[in-house]
């Protein structure tokens, strides 16, 4: 719906440039990619932008757009995709590339490069899978490899001078191919050879630059958002999250993010203290995410998360983390974690046994899992997920078997901390990714997962633990796009046609779509899962991601004889081929003055034990774009505008300490509202009239208190208190007979009807106070409020119009007032 805090809105007409950035998945996903953000900001920054979202929608709001015939538009203005000067995918996962093609048709954007002129936007795509775009490349204008914080701006002052100019795509596009990162894959032609390798890829035009990565070489500089927006829906990562360092030196052999990434530069704890601040001021989130690779190996670490925690704690926000790797949750974190709430952990020890351990170079034991697990269950948590692959390179029936006996011990010692411990064990299919060592290597065919599945499920199958996996299609169609070329294009665009769409969505995949398209194309998929040759051409191999080819073929040669790599941070440097060069790039660690103390940081103002306990009662508005909200998405939206109001709220007791907050009977959404309630309880500094005039300063459009007043704590609450809901509903369509239908309404002594929603006869008499026609089109209703529920006013005048549900014609509802028990909603405190 748009509208977000901290949303941008620019003038089109004051600026020289129109970029939509779009995610090709669903919102909650999009929304909860933090590169996604930062490039948000960074082109709002920017004068001469303006940058708007947009998302691939779900299949009803697909469904509908297509029946009316309406374009795909950004969330900020509404604005065509059409009408933009760039359109720029992020492209996280290879399950999104119908998403894609999906917005671009919605749009009324040409699918192909070549079929797009000189009025259509230009098509860009970047993120992680852009290290390998060829299954995309005649989708695309251009990609960019690597961090986007310098190359995107650049990216826009070109088109900008380029419009100027009044230059033709072609010449745009030579122009872009100078940009350090950016490949412009119409440049290069894949030729193939007989037995259906690639033989060469000629280039098309001459004097162009290797294609390197693009790298931001200090992420202390890097832009990032100290006012991220803030969705009105609960979304998949819904919380602060602040990137704490890009890159990784551990070297796992599968790791594509491991390798891509590098090198590692963290940001200084001086910098994600000020980050953290301006985000929680920003949002009112209650969780903050300290995101990298590898969160346990920053090097403050300790004093950082003591320094948040100074700040945060008396605010009861929680910290939590990503994945961590087993040997860096010390008991010290555990213990820091817990002290305002208990947040998830995932450990990944990925490997059953030490030698295949060795043989990834994830470079933990089997006595680094057990111990952290004694750690975490005794420090009273209920629940742990371990991560683990199956299909890795050299993995035998030994390994599949050592990932059976280390769950068992684990719970063991899970148990004998805590009685009650659970741990899900998930496995994900081993898929081996472009510019890894395990580039070459085969993927296990679906059979040969299932298999392994099988066993896994019936040796796990235990109280205690809990098995999930992935399934094997969706593993076997991701490792065929990551390692594909050119001619996937046509598969992937017959199976846009045949209807495939958010396949990274178990409910929405369909694999046999999948298979008719690879039919019809002529491809026989499995070509992509074989193992490839050391010598030959790979279709990603004309892309530099600054990690040599020859390093990747002898960390190859050190996994097949399980000999690990030394983390190069802690060792010498191991010739990656990363840093040192040209642009003299280098590990960049957190260190120095912050590393060893306490960070200063003031800490935030939380209750004060002193003041009593009290509660206020406030009424507000639900107008406008607010209608959209459900009940939940409403309460969180308060909850977080308390927060950035900075009002003190009592909190409960327990492992999870909640917000003192109670709200009144949930407006179904698509109502308005002019009388909703909230009753919230407070301890510390309070002014009510302070407190509300700063909330309405941080409420959303369509949102704002209109009265507050203290209440006695024993009050009955909002639901107990309701006698009766105030309605007006504007109706459309024909006016009919409803004045002589409310009359006979009025005049009847009883009116007995079947309420289908509860499935039971009722009076409406008792349900329906009054009724009364105000003019044609508006009707105002007086509907009671009591334990046996209470109708909806489309019911109650479907009920007294004799509509049915194909009859009942569209109608606006505004809940203009609430009777309560008393004379008033909040007598005075006593």
């Amino acid at each position: 719906m748009g509208g977000e805090l901290n949303s941008v809105v620019k003038d089109p007409d004051r600026v020289k440039l129109k970029f939509a950035l779009a995610f090709p998945d669903a919102y909650e996903v999009g929304m909860s990619h933090l590169g996604f953000q930062i490039l948000y900001h960074l082109l709002n920054e920017y004068p001469g932008v303006a940058c708007e979202r947009a998302f691939a929608p779900w299949p009803d709001m697909e469904k509908l757009l297509r029946e009316k015939g309406v374009p795909l538009c950004s969330l900020e203005s509404s604005r065509p995709l059409r009408e933009f000067d760039v359109v720029g995918f992020s492209l996280q996962y290879e399950l999104n590339y119908t998403g894609v093609l999906n917005i671009l048709d919605l749009a009324g954007i040409p699918l192909r490069a070549q079929q797009r002129e000189d009025g259509y936007p230009l098509v860009i795509g970047g993120g992680p899978c852009a290290l390998n775009p060829e299954p995309l490349a005649d989708f695309f204008d251009l990609f960019l490899l690597g961090d986007g914080e310098e190359a995107a701006l650049e990216i826009c002052r070109e088109m900008i001078a380029s419009r100027e100019r009044g230059e033709k795509k072609e010449t745009l596009l030579e122009r872009m191919s100078r940009i350090q990162g950016v490949y412009v894959p119409s440049f290069f032609r894949p030729e193939y050879g007989t037995d259906g390798r690639i033989r060469e890829m000629v280039l098309l035009k001459n004097d162009l630059p290797q294609i390197t990565r693009r790298i931001l070489p200090d992420l202390e500089t890097g832009a990032f958002p100290s006012r991220p927006i803030l969705p009105f829906m609960e979304v998949i990562h819904d919380r602060l999250n602040i990137e704490i360092a890009r890159g990784c030196t551990r070297g796992c052999r599968f790791c594509q993010a491991g390798m891509i990434y590098r090198p590692l530069r963290e940001r200084s704890p001086r910098k994600i203290l000020d980050l953290v601040k301006a985000g929680l001021e920003n949002t009112g989130y209650d969780e903050v995410s300290l995101l990298s690779l590898s969160t346990g190996d920053y090097s403050c670490i300790d004093p950082l998360i003591s320094s948040i925690l100074d700040h945060t704690r008396a605010g009861r926000v929680a910290l939590s983390f990503p994945s961590l790797r087993v040997e860096t949750l010390t008991p010290s974190l555990i213990q820091r974690v817990q002290e305002v709430r208990k947040t998830g952990f995932t450990l990944a020890p990925e490997a059953g046994t030490e030698r295949l351990r060795r043989v990834i170079n994830k470079g933990n034991t089997e006595e680094d899992l057990l111990f952290t697990i004694q750690q975490v269950f005794s420090a009273n948590w209920r629940l742990v997920k371990l991560y683990f692959m199956i299909g890795l390179p050299t993995e035998g029936e030994e390994d599949l078997e050592g990932i059976v006996a280390l769950c068992r011990k684990a719970l063991q010692v899970a148990r004998r901390s805590k009685g009650s411990a659970h741990i899900n064990v998930a496995v994900s299919t081993f898929i081996p990714k472009a510019h890894t060592p395990f580039q070459w290597e085969a993927q296990s065919s679906m059979d040969e997962v299932q298999r392994k599945h099988q066993f896994l499920r019936k040796k796990l199958d235990r109280h205690g633990l809990n098995f999930k996996w992935t399934d094997p299609r969706l593993s076997f169609l991701e490792g065929v796009f990551a390692r594909g070329d050119r001619r996937l294009g046509g598969a992937l665009e017959t199976a846009y046609s045949l209807g495939c769409r958010l396949d990274g969505w178990g409910e929405h995949f369909r694999y046999e779509r999948w298979e008719k398209a690879f039919s019809q194309s002529g491809i026989d998929p499995a070509i992509y899962s074989r193992m490839r040759g050391l010598g030959e051409i790979l279709p990603w191999d004309h892309l530099d991601s600054r990690v040599s080819k020859s390093f990747l073929r002898e960390e190859r040669e050190r996994a097949l004889q399980a000999i690990s790599t030394p983390d190069c941070r802690r060792a010498s440097c191991n010739g990656c081929g990363v840093c040192f060069g040209a642009d003299s790039l280098s590990n960049r660690i957190a260190s120095g003055e912050d590393a060893g103390t306490r960070l200063p940081f003031p800490a935030a103002p939380g209750k004060n034990a002193s003041f009593p306990v009290r509660r206020f009662r406030c009424r507000l508005t639900k107008l406008g774009p607010a209608r959209l909200l459900g009940h939940l998405e409403f309460s969180q939206l308060l909850n977080r505008a308390f927060r950035r109001a900075k009002v003190p709220l009592a909190y409960s007791q327990g492992f999870h300490p909640l917000p003192k907050i109670a709200f009144g009977p949930p407006l179904p959404v698509g109502y308005e509202s002019l009388a909703e309630y909230v009753d919230f309880q407070i301890q510390g500094r309070f002014r009510p009239e302070e407190a509300l005039l700063q909330l309405n300063r941080v409420l959303p459009q369509g949102v704002e208190m209109t009265e507050g007043q203290e209440i006695p704590l024993k009050f009955p609450s909002i639901f107990d208190n309701i006698y009766a809901i105030l309605y007006d509903i504007w109706v459309h369509g024909p006016s009919g007979a409803r004045e002589e239908k409310i009359g006979r309404f009025e005049k009847a002594g009883t009116f007995p009807v079947i309420w289908s929603r509860k499935n039971r006869s009722i009076d409406l008499k008792i349900f329906l106070n009054s009724v009364k026609l105000l003019d044609d089109r508006t009707i105002r209703l007086w509907l009671l409020f009591g334990p046996e529920g209470t109708l909806r006013p489309e019911e109650a005048l479907a009920f007294i119009f004799g509509w049915s549900e194909q009859q009942r014609p569209d109608m606006r509802i505004r809940k203009i007032d609430v009777q309560f028990k008393g004379s008033e909603p909040c007598p005075p405190r006593s």
